[in-house]
């Protein structure tokens, strides 16, 4: 087909390839819309089977994945998702199988021509299903979702690119130049819908990154420390160090990545060429990708999707040009088409530009006159008090569904109610714990920052989901059955059980493999305690999702018996013993101790009282005294 001349058109007023126009590296490569909708169609069969791994066969696919999007949601939307957990729970695996088909027949739908529409109709209800029970509108209404770790949502992300690339009645314009070539240009929706929806997604995430929880001191780095909890080693050090880099200075980042948002975001509806901004928005996405959204959590077993920010690539790359004219004066800022600027403003898309950027702006603006508060100020909570002796920072108070309520656990009221112990055992538990505290280490000294509601959160789910997975273990017979070995002197009232096994990487801070259970002997049986998470080795730091809620600690005075391998006295070890240096290690307390059920390290007397008060109220069961497989 030969090239028309310079005035010629497609009946829409886009312009049309002539003897000054050049392809482009997209053009070159051929990537049109039928490419993009090819990759989106991989990009459904790899959720697919991030659907079928082994860790989502359970209930932990509820009680990781949905039951927590309701947390800090407004009350109706939190019912609804809870609803949907406890309807689902029951036959979850039966659920995720007809999950995983449903994606995966999206995914060959749109790779098949002849099936493309009929698969888009299903993504689009599927989408709107997902990122309502799946993804809690990608969060934005509980104030702490952030680009940083995917909102407003990857399904929703597919959706639009969806929408974008709904293919027109008629065939493809392969004459047309500069924008008009772009692959979603060539969709249904035309050449404007798709830098609108760009503008759209960057506008939204600019104005969440200034969000009050999401511009503190130290709200980036809580982020990124958050979800390193359960990653590989090497991983999880590449997100420390970066929160490394990033501490005290969440607020100025937040509003340097606003800006840029926006800068990236309205870019191309006011210039003539929308590559610098398209590449800088990639760059950008891609840091997001490998940072804060860890890459879907697909290391960690857990990941349902690719997270948002491939998607957001794929959108930019859909509005590059596959052609360009090289008639019209180059440059970035260059104005299309002829005409003066006033002439060219009054165009409908700078007209959209305009009004979304007046209305973004004053959005910024009000954002700005909220101060960037604590958790517990986000969420419409006053903190409770640390109780005296505990550590700073432990207060723990969260809000689910608009309603604010106590974490399980203890103020600093707490006292002890039931019968006495023997003067001996209390003389005992208070000289042994003295002795610990000795050697009580933290991991993070003089933790003392407020955490932001995204931690507080974090720290909520980690409390109710271990909780839910050590509950078994309340008789302990079961614990040892599993596997759980004494590794403290079994002839102290409150006794360590490890399990070996579990001290690996991939179950860092992860609910399902608890490495520690620590029991209280008490005359009517042993009482389950705690869940201790045990990272794998001696000086690796702990990941820290609750911030100053969830604290690690090691102890550096103990020592082992040569002939049992039990922990049983403190240094200058003895002869036929050796000195310990244990793991950092993080508390989920099951007892109503003081400081609630990420204390730190509650006296060993009162673990041990607070063990008897659950027995007395039915908490706890009753059983013959002793310690069974000591």
């Amino acid at each position: 087909m030969g090239d028309r001349g310079p005035a010629a058109g497609d009946g829409r007023g886009a312009p049309h390839r002539d003897a000054g126009s050049r392809p482009t590296l997209l053009g070159r490569v051929g990537i049109d819309t039928r490419a993009l909708t090819v990759v989106l169609g991989i990009l459904w069969l790899v959720d697919a089977v991030l659907e079928l791994q082994p860790r989502m066969w359970g209930t932990p696919f509820v009680d990781q994945m949905i039951l927590p999007m309701a947390h800090g949601q407004p009350a109706p939307l939190a019912w609804s998702i809870e609803q949907m957990g406890r309807f689902l729970r029951p036959d979850a695996g039966v659920w995720n199988f007809l999950f995983a088909s449903v994606q995966l027949g999206i995914g060959v739908g749109l790779l098949v021509r002849r099936t493309l529409r009929p698969a888009l109709v299903v993504m689009f209800a599927w989408c709107l299903g997902v990122w309502w029970f799946g993804e809690g509108f990608g969060g934005i209404l509980t104030g702490a979702a952030t680009p940083l770790t995917g909102a407003p949502g990857a399904v929703l992300l597919y959706a639009l690119v969806g929408a974008l690339i709904w293919p027109r009645a008629t065939a493809p314009d392969r004459l047309a130049v500069d924008e008009a070539s772009a692959p979603l240009a060539q969709g249904r929706l035309g050449a404007s819908a798709p830098r609108t929806a760009w503008a759209a997604v960057w506008a939204v995430g600019g104005l969440l990154l200034v969000f009050p929880a999401n511009r503190g001191t130290s709200s980036v780095h809580a982020v990124l420390r958050a979800v390193s909890a359960g990653q590989p080693a090497w991983y999880a050090h590449v997100l420390g160090t970066v929160a490394g880099w990033t501490g005290g200075h969440g607020v100025a980042l937040a509003w340097v990545l606003a800006l840029a948002s926006l800068a990236i975001g309205f870019g191309p509806l006011v210039a003539r060429r929308a590559g610098p901004f398209v590449v800088a928005g990639i760059a950008l996405q891609l840091a997001y990708w490998v940072t804060g959204q860890a890459v879907g959590n697909v290391l960690t077993g857990m990941g349902t999707d690719v997270q948002t920010a491939p998607l957001v690539v794929l959108l930019g790359i859909g509005l590059l040009p596959a052609r360009v004219s090289v008639s019209v004066p180059a440059g970035a800022f260059a104005w299309s088409g002829a005409g003066t600027p006033q002439r060219v403003a009054a165009r409908p898309r700078r007209v959209v530009a305009a009004g979304g950027l007046a209305l973004v702006g004053a959005a910024l603006l009000v954002s700005a006159t909220y101060p960037a508060g604590t958790a517990a100020d986000a969420a419409g909570v006053a903190p409770a008090p640390a109780p005296a002796g505990s550590m700073p920072g432990m207060a723990m108070t969260v809000s689910s569904g608009g309603t604010a309520r106590p974490a399980t656990g203890t103020g600093p009221a707490w006292h002890y109610t039931g019968p006495g112990l023997p003067a001996p055992e209390t003389r005992l538990l208070t000289a042994v714990f003295a002795a610990t505290e000795r050697g009580h280490a933290m991991q993070t000294a003089h933790c003392t920052a407020a955490p932001t509601v995204a931690q507080e959160q974090a720290a909520f789910r980690l409390v109710q989901e271990t909780s839910a997975a050590v509950a078994r273990y309340r008789d302990l017979s079961t614990a040892v059955a599993d596997g759980y070995v004494p590794v403290t002197d079994t002839a102290y009232p409150v006794i360590h059980y490890v399990k070996p096994a579990y001290l690996q990487q991939q179950y860092v801070l992860d609910p399902l493999h608890v490495q520690s259970l620590v029991y209280a002997i008490t005359p009517n049986g042993p009482v389950l305690a705690a869940a201790m998470f045990l990272m794998p080795r001696v000086g690796e730091p702990g990941p820290m999702p609750g911030g100053c809620l969830t604290q690690w600690h090691a102890h550096t005075n103990l020592c082992v018996s040569d002939q049992t391998g039990q922990i049983s006295g403190f240094t200058p070890c003895s002869p036929g013993m050796h000195p310990l240096v244990t793991q950092e290690m993080l508390h989920v307390w099951q007892l109503p101790v003081p400081g609630g059920p990420l204390a730190m390290d509650p006296s060993d007397l009162q673990v041990v009282e607070a063990a008897m008060m659950a027995q007395q109220q039915g908490l706890a069961p009753l059983g013959a005294p002793g310690a069974p497989g000591a």
